[in-house]
């Protein structure tokens, strides 16, 4: 049993703290920089490639130690810092603020654990190990690429109106469900992706 809840934030606006400027700080902010945080980063040193994607974003930054005060009014912390010392204190100061946070590879100093991502359209998948091993959850999104085709937009946009008439026509719940679970089960039979049986008039 897992005490992990597969959620999606929206951080579009709300305020988000890296703390390190290096690689490993890099790719955290490659994903950031897609939600439209606002991001501020705050390292002792920084790698020129990450300074480089920090001032194309428009993003804050500052090259210095980080401080407790730093936390004020942040939504959640990441912490890129290269030392498990650093990566507990910072997770500290974020618990005693009950503010969330990632401590890259470090789990027992994460709250939430970034997973690895695949977006076809408007339909986004999130693997994860927990934080324990990476590299296997990047290897599934590598197979799932292989998987499913580079444009699901039309078959997924058609199952979004499928689901829409269904609501409009149908109007008991379990009725409502139970004719959508049909079209899933036939789309899948087909080999998803694949267009819906048909739309319910």
């Amino acid at each position: 049993m897992s005490s992990l809840l597969p959620v999606f934030f929206d951080l579009k606006q709300k305020p988000v703290l890296v703390i390190g400027g290096g690689l490993v700080a890099l790719e955290k902010l490659e994903k950031l920089v897609e939600t439209g945080a606002t991001l501020r980063v705050i390292a002792k040193h920084f790698h020129p490639d990450t300074l480089r994607l920090i001032e194309s974003y428009g993003a804050s930054w500052e090259q210095r130690a980080w401080e407790p005060s730093d936390l004020e009014g942040v939504f959640l912390i990441i912490s890129a810092v290269n030392e498990p010392l650093a990566h507990a204190a910072v997770a500290d100061a974020a618990r005693a603020a009950r503010i969330i946070i990632n401590a890259v590879d470090e789990p027992k100093a994460s709250d939430f654990y970034f997973a690895a991502q695949l977006h076809r359209g408007p339909l986004q998948l999130a693997i994860s190990t927990q934080g324990l091993f990476p590299g296997v959850a990047r290897a599934i999104r590598l197979w799932l690429e292989e998987f499913l085709p580079q444009d699901i937009t039309p078959e997924f946009d058609q199952l979004v109106r499928l689901r829409s008439s269904v609501r409009t026509h149908i109007p008991d719940t379990v009725q409502r469900m139970q004719a959508l679970r049909e079209q899933l089960t036939h789309w899948i039979e087909q080999g998803a992706p694949h267009r819906p049986k048909g739309e319910l008039t």
